[in-house]
């Protein structure tokens, strides 16, 4: 007699002196074939992910907690630390500096990234050497670069100040980076000069996908380069000018060796930023309790910053 076989809603297959699989293996195969595997692809970054930032900022937030030198046994002090960074004037200055880096650094790297970008795509004379040479400098290591405006910005030789002297212009000839009234705004500009690159050459990309026929467009309309800017290339990159801004402002806010090489942090912590502030109480004053606190505050702005921007900033959809 011919056994009857059925086939159930789960796909699964019955038969007589047959024995059908599991529900909770079939179920798990199917969601190894469907889900699970691109989480076996996902699991080497997860590694480093927990061994390099997890990890780390954990134990960041519990040595927060004590008051250590290296060397002695830490004494637990609860969030004494954190008390002390709200009373300290010098936190509050580095604070202040970075709040001040973090926006005027993005304005100009992706303020004149974006003309960069704007007139090499316009096939300006000499276009192919710009987009390179403005480039480079983004190659360059921090160090090279720090020792490199160092020098420029010596006031007796530099290059910056004999060329205003050549010029006649010897009133303006400053010591850039020794005076409290312009250390952190020569540090700014330093940053900018390296940094502008990279939007250019985002940016760049962005503007030469638009398609021509828009471009054709507004050239028949009469359309002048700052109308093409404001009403066809603005709009269409805006998602990508957006993003590297975001990119750029989270940089900032972490910035170290370029302050560190240029001025370490002074005159009279003029030029202090988080980053060096919390390196001179680590590795300077011994004082690792109160720089994990400084790290902690640091990990909270930038994850805030962060998370806001995600939530509240929209991307509109741009269709050619």
């Amino acid at each position: 007699m011919t056994e009857a076989v059925t086939h159930d809603d789960r796909g699964l297959v019955a038969g007589a002196g047959g024995r059908p699989p599991s529900t909770g293996a079939a179920r798990w195969r199917r969601w190894w074939n469907k889900q699970g595997i691109w989480y076996l692809f996902l699991a080497p970054a997860a590694v480093l992910l927990v061994a390099f930032m997890a990890y780390p900022l954990v134990q960041s937030l519990h040595t927060a907690l004590f008051s250590w030198n290296g060397l002695q046994p830490r004494k637990f002090i609860g969030f004494q630390n954190f008390v002390e960074l709200a009373h300290d004037p010098d936190f509050w200055a580095a604070l202040w500096h970075t709040l001040v880096f973090s926006v005027v650094v993005p304005v100009g790297t992706v303020g004149i990234g974006l003309l960069l970008a704007v007139a090499i795509s316009r096939r300006v004379f000499g276009h192919k050497v710009f987009r390179v040479g403005y480039y480079m400098p983004v190659l360059l290591a921090m160090t090279v670069v720090g020792i490199l405006w160092v020098r420029i910005y010596e006031y007796n030789w530099g290059l910056l100040n004999s060329l205003l002297r050549l010029v006649g212009l010897g009133k303006l000839a400053l010591p850039w980076i020794a005076d409290i009234r312009y250390s952190l705004g020569s540090v700014m500009a330093v940053v900018i000069w390296q940094y502008a690159g990279f939007p250019m050459v985002v940016l760049l990309a962005a503007i030469e996908n638009i398609p021509q026929d828009l471009h054709d467009a507004a050239t028949i309309d009469g359309a002048s380069e700052r109308q093409r800017l404001r009403n066809v290339i603005l709009p269409l990159v805006q998602p990508v000018l957006i993003s590297i801004s975001i990119l750029q402002v989270i940089a900032s806010l972490k910035v170290f060796d370029v302050v560190f090489v240029l001025t370490k942090g002074g005159p009279s912590e003029s030029s202090s930023v988080l980053g060096t502030y919390l390196y001179k109480q680590a590795f300077e004053l011994s004082e690792f309790g109160y720089a994990s606190a400084i790290a902690v505050v640091m990990f909270v702005i930038v994850f805030l910053l962060t998370y806001l921007t995600q939530r509240f900033v929209k991307y509109q959809e741009v269709e050619f």
